[in-house]
C-alpha cells in the first residue's frame, strides 16, 4: 500500500510511467502489439498519420508505423494485433510524402509520449501526491518486473477528472504488459 493525497493517483501512475520507460524497463513487445503506442503521429498536425493521407483515396482507419529495420513509414495491419517478425519503432521520426506531394514528419506515439513524461519526475510526483520519491521508484521498478492488478473502487470515476486518473493507471499497465493475463489489469468493486 502506497498512500497518496485523495485525487492525486494520476501524477503516481505518470510518475512510475517515466521510471519504467527510463531505465527501460518497459515491455516493448506488448506496447508494440497491444497499444497505438507505435502508430505514427504526424509533427504538424498532432495527428495519427492515415492511409487518406498517403495515398488519395484509402482508409481513413489505415493507420501507419515505423519500421526498424528500414526506417519507413508502412501501413499497419488492420486484420491482426500479431507481429509475426515486424518490430515497429518506438523511437526516431520518418519523413512522409503525403498524397498532395508535399512532405511530413512523423513519430512514434511512444515519443510524443516520452515528452509528456518530461515534467512526471518522481520528485515532482511527490510534491503533488505525498508519496516519497523514492518510494514511486521502488513500486514502479516493482510493477514493471511482477505480475500487476490495480484494484479501483467507484470514487475515482466520480471525482473530477477521475476519468484521467483512470488512464493514467490504464497507462501504467500498457507500459509494463500487465493486461489480458490472468492476475492482472484492472478490477473496480462497488459498496
Amino acid at each position: 500500500h502506497l498512500p497518496v493525497h485523495f485525487g492525486t493517483d494520476a501524477a503516481l501512475a505518470l510518475s512510475m510511467c517515466k521510471v519504467i520507460i527510463d531505465e527501460d524497463l518497459h515491455n516493448k513487445r506488448f506496447i508494440q502489439e497491444q497499444t497505438d503506442l507505435s502508430l505514427l503521429v504526424r509533427k504538424d498536425n498532432g495527428r495519427f498519420l492515415r492511409g487518406n493521407d498517403v495515398v488519395s483515396g484509402e482508409r481513413d482507419d489505415q493507420f501507419y508505423w515505423l519500421d526498424e529495420k528500414s526506417g519507413q513509414a508502412f501501413p499497419a495491419p488492420r486484420g491482426s494485433l500479431s507481429l509475426g517478425d515486424v518490430s515497429p519503432a518506438l523511437e526516431g521520426s520518418v519523413s512522409v510524402t503525403l498524397a498532395d506531394g508535399t512532405q511530413v514528419e512523423a513519430e512514434p506515439a511512444f515519443v510524443r509520449l516520452r515528452r509528456t513524461l518530461e515534467g512526471y519526475t518522481p520528485e515532482a510526483a511527490s510534491r503533488v501526491c505525498g508519496a516519497h520519491p523514492d518510494a514511486i521508484r521502488s513500486l514502479a521498478r516493482k510493477v514493471a518486473t511482477r505480475k500487476t492488478k490495480i484494484m479501483a473502487g467507484w470514487n475515482q470515476g466520480k471525482s473530477y477528472h477521475g476519468d484521467l486518473m483512470e488512464r493514467a493507471m490504464c497507462l501504467l499497465l500498457a507500459v509494463t504488459g500487465n493486461w489480458g493475463k490472468p492476475g492482472n489489469g484492472t478490477q473496480s468493486w462497488a459498496i
